[in-house]
């Protein structure tokens, strides 16, 4: 718990001082000081779901309705004697991983009102009283049917970024050439991919090579760390692919000579591994600025 603790802001009203969790407010225990339920209805707590929630095997009941919750949901595949899994009116992205919809025990699964994309879940417990997912992303209204390749891929990359709330928020539906934010097509082939400026963290994703039809990637001015995925050489369209101004490392694959690599503004371009830099730090800023 005290691994939770760390992935929250928690308000003024919710009291996790006590060096015994037992003690804490919302949290309740069974025999041997085991945790059964976490209970903190309309707190207003934001933070993620830790990975550690997972190895709390003992629990029955989440309950996290009204808050600021973000992020995806973890493996939750060791809670084999949950019974409710409330979350409604959060801020969770991502897909809604097997681990969850596959726990037999589940009753109560309340996914409504977040942005939770990819397929609507399909819960193996058919008994479970699932509520309708209104105000979700997902890509079709029946349970357990894939997504198009191309939202497949996509969502594949968001992943790689953390599933940002903003992409959440616009790529919702079956058809990415919609009104997709950053998104370009001609006819039904993403051809662009642009989210410059959309301070983006984590890693590219080598699902990029996936979209064939690629023609431009630009995720400038963003927080992204970790290599150029060599995988991104293989589109056979691309023309422009811009990093700059983030905190990409490593050597630059080899691309064709047709491809426009922009890289500047990367100050560990070349070396092994991330090192801040005042100056990348600065071009961040004023760029958003």
């Amino acid at each position: 718990m005290q691994s939770f603790k760390s992935y929250l802001n928690l308000t003024s009203d919710v009291h996790w001082s006590d060096p015994d969790p037992c003690k804490w407010d919302g949290v309740i225990c069974g025999e041997s000081n085991r945790i059964t339920r976490i209970l903190l209805r309309e707190k207003w707590i934001a933070g993620t779901l830790p990975q550690d929630l997972g190895k709390l095997s003992d629990l029955v009941e989440v309950d996290l309705q009204d808050n600021d919750f973000s992020g995806s949901i973890p493996d939750l595949s060791g809670l084999q004697y949950l019974r409710l899994f409330n979350v409604e009116h959060n801020m969770l992205t991502g897909v809604v991983p097997p681990s969850f919809t596959g726990l037999k025990s589940l009753i109560v699964a309340n996914l409504n009102n977040n942005y939770f994309q990819g397929p609507t879940p399909l819960f193996k417990n058919s008994d479970a009283f699932v509520p309708i997912f209104n105000g979700n992303s997902f890509c079709l209204d029946t349970p357990g049917t894939p997504c198009d390749p191309r939202v497949e891929t996509l969502l594949s990359i968001a992943e790689s970024f953390g599933y940002p709330v903003m992409l959440a928020m616009s790529w919702t539906g079956n058809d990415p050439c919609g009104s997709w934010t950053g998104i370009t097509c001609s006819g039904s082939d993403v051809t662009v991919v642009n989210l410059w400026g959309f301070e983006l963290t984590g890693t590219i994703s080598p699902s990029f090579a996936k979209l064939t039809s690629l023609e431009t990637i630009d995720l400038s001015n963003n927080n992204l760390t970790g290599n150029i995925p060599t995988e991104l050489t293989t589109l056979p369209m691309l023309r422009t692919l811009n990093v700059s101004i983030n905190n990409i490392n490593g050597a630059v694959p080899t691309f064709s000579a047709s491809v426009n690599v922009v890289t500047s503004g990367n100050a560990n371009i070349g070396k092994d591994g991330p090192v801040s830099h005042p100056l990348v730090e600065l071009l961040q800023k004023m760029n958003k600025d």
